[in-house]
């Protein structure tokens, strides 16, 4: 059964089937989006991947090509064309090894997959080329009367000798004889058989090879002075297999001369420009013989060579030193091979490749060299070549992604016992995509080398700057003096690309979006670094368009989760770890509730309650969003039903979806087939989409969207204004709904852009006569505005938080929900000591020590504290982390100039919005600690009251959202 139809036999519904994990190939399974899902267990062992590497789509990743080859293969397969071809394969240690690629489409009623097969050619061209080249050396032996080739089978003893056997050992015979070690032996010349015996035991024993000279007497009683070569065979698990070697006559010493003189052997070399041959006697200095291939090589004739031209004098300066070491090697008779370049007559530069085989006297001194040279110049050249098409881009001729890493990993080796730091960039380009897709690959292709050689002029020689892939741009800073230096290099870049580019007849305006990660407070190493600069981008970019985010040392505790988060995922999803929760949409005037968005939680055994903002990327990565996205949609309706059973009051319940759905073209039948089955009406849901699911196939995302409204679904559009190409999106598609970004909510009483922005929102969408929800209202002054401009819906923490399904069930009963702003909400105090509540916040280190017993060395991470007492402190942070008694924190500050450390867990916390939380801390602390910190609270306080200036310590003057964004 062949590879293709083993897939189609036992693809099955959980990733890959068991005979196919087990399976000698490497076997990868792709979503429609070239996401990788799984992999048998050939493909780790091979080439050293495991699921967390692949944060980008596996093809562009692992197959080393040009992108639109990968592209146009992978675009053929989805149509349902098994593709074959043979490439370049990126190992994880870096090297690249020949591949045939067979990409083979899989697809099932409700989706489809791309089965991947890689078979490693590299080591089957090798030993064509082997193999074909010992045939060749075979015949040559054969053609020599005083050489003879022989294996020896150490199992059964018996030596197979090549046909000049009996004409070295003086045996007349016609038939073909395998005689035995001991037989053999009884040749060997009475005063050496010891040496030799030892020598060939010895080797046998010890699994060596060996080489030696030693007298044969043959049954006419004469002795020959012979030469013998061999070495080891083992089996494939180690175990000794024989011996394989040659026996040279050397008795009359002209083994060599025969090889050149003979016009029967040396027809094929005369006759061939690109190999030479060539005869010197060493004593005199004179040039024997040359064939024509020597003259073509160099240039320079026999006569020239006899005529005072010396072979090392036309050796490329930069090899002689080398050359001239090797030729010790000829001592003793050894042949020596090797490369290296020489100069042409003409001046042209020339790879050889250069055997030289020595002749010596009795006396053991070299008195000819006889030798085979061959231009491989060509074949330099295109390794050369294809070693710098591995590692630099084609297009832009910046390099590739593993040279960036591997540059990367020596700075941080070298860093490591230093105070040296250095900057970690992932800069990706805003909205590319469209670019190539309106204006042609050839403007693309075009804008990508501008953009690189402006970022070029702003790098110092201890930067990098490289090409990931696509619009991706990794730029190493080498030398980082602060933060403020960083942020100086960062804005040159930003401003570089904000300036038109000219391309063809077009004015193109673009902008970027860069992650940044710093060693060492972001990581160590060049993974840690590199995924903690994509954590940094993915905020850049949900932050808006042609922003930069430095990583916080939030990084810290934040990547750990993020890891463990990457981890477990799968396995949550198996095991039905996931909880749904819904925050109510309520009439902007009325506060009744009308609607509630379905968020999904994941109830992780060691962070608690995970909301779906750390988790959707990485389930995305990882191909796991589609089993998500199909639950949380299978669950709503199930639970909308039961809410109708039990005749509670429902209202319509949007669900998010990702863009992925949308390359489905059967996902409209599946969703109705879901809502049939639940014994829902389809008005009883809306969907939810983002602008990013917009710009991939609009046309295939356009048809969905209308089958999915002609059901009678909803189609809502989220976080509207967040990209350039909102307004467009509207006359388009058709929408029921529009959900303005919270950022413009947030920041409608600090900035007017902002304030305006919001408004014209909502008066086209009137305009429109589609519904508009505001999103992220958390004060009454933001939802005064949002009443005055006579916005439809109000979604916020004003409200409510997302809500547990019991929580939630409450709140449809009681069917209105009054605004709770937080400034108005008495704060009743959750500890039983008097607090000391600080004007601004105080900074602290805050260090997570120890999970359940468990040391965890992680780097400190900064937070903002409230209030504190002698029993515990009140902080905030954008860090999500569970109440739990058994996880140990260390908080580190400075008050009235004395440094202070406290331990303490989390005994509550309370969501402020989607991005800060509140938590309180119970403190672990001794007697003596709690007379002296209850001291220190005192003096503060009495000071506070006493005092004109505040009294010293580590305050925070600075908005919140602003102080952890950076």
């Amino acid at each position: 059964m062949n590879n293709e139809k083993l897939i189609h036999s036992l693809e099955s519904d959980g990733g890959l089937n068991l005979e196919i994990y087990e399976h000698l190939n490497c076997v990868i399974k792709l979503d429609t989006s070239g996401n990788l899902v799984s992999y048998n267990q050939a493909f780790f062992k091979q080439y050293g991947y495991n699921e967390q590497d692949f944060i980008e789509p596996f093809l562009d990743f692992f197959i080393q090509s040009e992108p639109f080859e990968k592209k146009q293969y992978f675009e053929k397969s989805l149509l349902g064309k098994t593709q074959r071809f043979n490439t370049l394969g990126l190992c994880k240690n870096g090297e690249t090894v020949e591949i045939n690629v067979t990409l083979i489409p899989i697809k099932k009623k409700t989706e489809m997959s791309i089965y991947v097969i890689v078979k490693n050619i590299s080591e089957f061209q090798e030993q064509e080329k082997e193999l074909f080249l010992a045939k060749k050396t075979q015949t040559v032996f054969n053609e020599l009367n005083d050489i003879c080739s022989f294996y020896y089978d150490a199992i059964n003893d018996f030596h197979h000798f090549s046909k000049q056997f009996p004409v070295i050992f003086g045996i007349n015979t016609e038939k073909k004889i395998s005689p035995s070690l001991k037989l053999l032996l009884q040749y060997v010349h009475p005063e050496d058989l010891d040496r030799v015996k030892d020598t060939v035991y010895a080797a046998i024993r010890e699994r060596t090879g060996y080489q030696m000279e030693y007298r044969l007497v043959r049954k006419d009683r004469t002795v020959r002075y012979v030469y013998e070569q061999a070495e080891i065979v083992l089996t494939k698990k180690g175990h000794l297999e024989g011996l394989v070697g040659f026996i040279q006559d050397n008795t009359e010493r002209k083994v060599s001369n025969d090889l050149i003189v003979k016009e029967d052997q040396i027809a094929l070399f005369n006759d061939n420009p690109l190999v030479g041959v060539w005869s010197v006697n060493v004593q005199t200095d004179q040039c024997l013989n040359t064939s024509m291939g020597i003259e073509y090589i160099c240039g320079y004739t026999k006569n020239d060579f006899n005529n005072g031209i010396q072979w090392s004098s036309i050796v490329h300066k930069e090899d002689l030193s080398q050359y001239l070491d090797n030729q010790h090697t000829l001592e003793g008779g050894n042949i020596l091979h090797h490369q290296y370049r020489i100069v042409h007559k003409n001046g042209d530069i020339r790879w050889v490749q250069d055997y030289t085989i020595p002749t010596l006297d009795e006396d053991g001194e070299i008195t000819q060299l006889n030798g085979l040279i061959s231009d491989i110049t060509e074949q330099k050249v295109l390794k050369e070549k294809i070693g710098y098409l591995t590692d630099y881009d084609f297009l832009t001729k910046l390099p590739r992604g593993h040279k960036f890493i591997e540059k990367l990993q020596l700075l941080t080796e070298e860093y490591a016992d230093s105070n040296n730091k250095l900057a970690v960039m992932k800069l990706d380009i805003d909205r590319f995509k469209y670019v190539n897709d309106t204006l042609g690959n050839q403007v693309g292709d075009e804008l990508l080398i501008q953009i690189s050689n402006r970022l070029s002029k702003h790098l110092t020689s201890n930067d990098l700057l490289a090409r990931r892939g696509g619009d991706e741009f990794l730029i190493l800073i080498g030398k980082m003096k602060s933060v403020e230096s960083l942020k100086f290099i960062i804005n040159k870049l930003i401003e570089s690309l904000n300036e038109p580019f000219y391309i063809k007849e077009y004015q193109l305006y673009l902008t970027a979006s860069i992650g940044i990660s710093t060693y060492p407070e972001n990581g160590v190493s060049s993974l840690e670094l590199l995924r903690n600069a994509s954590l940094a981008l993915s905020k850049s970019q949900k932050d808006g368009k042609n922003n930069y985010r430095i990583l916080s040392n939030l990084s810290s505790i934040q990547s750990y989760k993020t890891y463990s988060i990457g981890r477990d995922l799968k396995k949550a999803v198996e095991n039905n770890e996931m909880s749904l929760y819904f925050q109510p949409r309520v009439d902007a005037l009325s506060y009744q509730i009308i609607g509630a968005e379905a968020l999904i939680r994941w109830n992780h055994p060691e962070w608690g309650l995970i909301s779906p903002h750390e988790f959707i990327t990485i389930a995305e990565e990882n191909g796991l969003i589609m089993d998500i996205d199909d639950w949380v949609l299978k669950e709503v309706c199930i639970q909308i039903k039961k809410w109708k059973n039990e005749q509670l009051p429902t209202v319509p319940i949007s669900i998010n979806v990702s863009a992925v759905h949308f390359m489905k073209q059967d996902w409209p039948s599946t969703v109705a087939k879901l809502i049939r089955r639940a014994g829902i009406h389809p008005q009883d849901i809306e969907l939810e989409i983002t602008e990013s699911t917009l710009m991939d196939n609009k046309e295939m995302v356009k048809q969905t969207i209308n089958k999915l409204r002609e059901m009678g679904i909803k189609i809502a559009l989220d976080d509207f204004g967040k990209g350039y190409s909102s307004i467009s999106y509207l006359s388009q598609y058709s929408f029921d709904t529009i959900k303005i970004d919270r950022l413009f909510i947030r920041n409608m009483l600090q900035s007017e852009r902002n304030l305006h922005i919001a408004k014209s929102i909502i008066y086209m969408a009137k305009g429109l006569k589609i519904n508009v929800v505001a999103e992220g209202v958390e004060t009454i002054q933001q939802l005064k505005i949002l009443q005055r401009e006579h916005c439809n819906e109000i979604q916020g923490y004003l409200f409510s938080h997302p809500a547990p399904i019991n929580e939630f069930e409450t709140l449809l009963q009681n069917k209105k929900l009054p605004p709770m702003d937080p400034k108005q909400k008495a704060k009743q105090s959750k500890r039983k000591n008097y607090r000391l509540n600080f004007p601004y916040p105080l900074e602290a280190d805050m260090k997570l020590e120890s999970i359940a017993g468990q040391n965890v060395e992680l780097r400190k991470t900064k937070v903002l504290i409230e209030d504190i007492s002698i029993g515990g402190l009140r902080y905030v942070s954008t860090l999500k982390l569970p109440v739990r008694g058994d996880i140990l924190f260390k908080f580190k500050t400075e008050i009235l100039g004395k440094s202070i450390t406290l331990y303490g867990s989390i005994v509550w916390k309370e969501e402020i919005n989607e991005e800060l939380v509140e938590y309180g801390i119970k403190f672990i602390i001794g007697k003596g600690e709690q007379t002296s910190l209850s001291s220190l609270i005192n003096t503060f306080t009495k000071s506070l009251k006493h005092d004109k200036s505040l009294p010293p310590y580590r305050m925070i003057n600075e908005d919140r959202y602003q102080y952890f964004k950076l």
